[in-house]
């Protein structure tokens, strides 16, 4: 019997590496500080894709991925204030929803936290808002807290305007990737010098947001060494491919002059086989910013200002939305192409009406 059109039915991950099958979920009513949400747009994030091979949580199945999602409020909870019915959101599955399945994004009527919602304007588009929300918050978390960049952007700048530098030069690998450019951009308003990385395909994208200095990672792997070490050396290194190759050349750069420390937004199967001296680090970077409570002045600058603020006036913007087809349906092809690094540029969204 086909689902009445407010039921709901979610893609379920029955076991470590299975395929997501589509299936019948509760409809959630909405607790205190909760909404409930008619998901419109599922941004896809790498993260998923390796949660599916690795369940590197310690999911309990079946679970019921995806992080970021936007759509439609269609019931508030007790105490909920700052959004209504009707009104267009984005959603990222912060703290421990995470772990709750009433909270994934893979399905079409989830839950949301009120105070990890993000409300938009009539400009804004639901494949903005959710393409920014956690990718951007990642990037802050990253540079501000991780990599102890002193400097951030009061606001979100518009690209149009003058911004002066502060002296200091980032290296941010893998400029055309969601998180990457989005660092370039929140690096940039901030006053560094941004070196960064990126196809020819992609270049003109990154190049929107006002790095320094773009090198083309589809040179052989040491002409792209030979390239960024001549724009050095860097107050700090992002590698925002979390791949094995983006590792590995994060090796040959510094290991080559003795060593040192760069971030990661993923662990990779060849961390172990960095030269002596080269560190690697990563992190929840986006928890990190929006759970712990000691950084609850940071927390609400981002969701307070920095972040409504970027969307309302397109000044920050995710990469061009990718439609996979077919809904929820869809949400293993877009995983797949996730895992074999099939995407570069884009981000990918599925729409679970369909």
């Amino acid at each position: 019997m086909a689902l009445n059109r407010d039921e709901n039915e979610a893609a379920w991950l029955t076991g470590t590496g299975e395929p997501l099958k589509v299936g019948a979920i509760l409809n959630w009513t909405p607790g205190p500080g909760e909404i409930r949400v008619r998901n419109e747009v599922i941004s896809l994030n790498p993260i998923e894709a390796k949660l599916q091979k690795f369940n590197m949580f310690q999911l309990p199945y079946p679970a019921v991925l995806g992080f970021t999602f936007a759509g439609t409020v269609t019931d508030v909870g007790p105490d909920v204030t700052s959004v209504a019915r009707g009104d267009r959101v984005a959603v990222a599955r912060w703290g421990a929803t995470a772990r709750e399945d009433r909270f994934g994004a893979f399905q079409k009527y989830p839950l949301a936290l009120e105070r990890n919602v993000l409300r938009l304007g009539d400009a804004s588009s639901l494949e903005d808002g959710a393409g920014v929300i956690a990718n951007l918050a990642t990037a802050v978390s990253a540079l501000t807290i991780h990599m102890g960049l002193d400097h951030r952007p009061a606001t979100p700048s518009g690209g149009g305007g003058r911004i002066d530098k502060n002296g200091e030069r980032i290296l941010i690998y893998g400029g055309s990737t969601a998180i990457g450019g989005l660092a370039v951009k929140y690096a940039s308003d901030a006053g560094y010098e941004v070196v960064t990385t990126s196809s020819a395909a992609n270049e003109a994208l990154v190049r929107r947001r006002n790095p320094t200095h773009v090198v083309d990672h589809g040179q052989p792997p040491e002409d792209v060494v030979q390239a960024l070490r001549s724009y050095g050396p860097y107050d700090a290194i992002l590698e925002a491919t979390g791949s094995e190759a983006g590792t590995a050349l994060m090796g040959r750069l510094l290991g080559a002059s003795g060593g040192g420390l760069f971030f990661s937004t993923s662990p990779s199967p060849n961390d172990d086989a960095l030269p002596a001296g080269v560190v690697k680090r990563w992190s929840s970077y986006s928890e990190d910013l929006v759970s712990d409570p000691a950084r609850g002045a940071l927390r609400d600058w981002f969701v307070g200002e920095y972040l409504p603020r970027g969307v309302q006036t397109g000044a920050v913007w995710p990469n061009p939305a990718s439609r996979v087809p077919g809904g929820l349906s869809g949400l293993q092809d877009a995983l797949d192409r996730l895992r074999e690094g099939k995407v570069s540029g884009v981000k990918l969204v599925v729409y679970p009406q369909e």
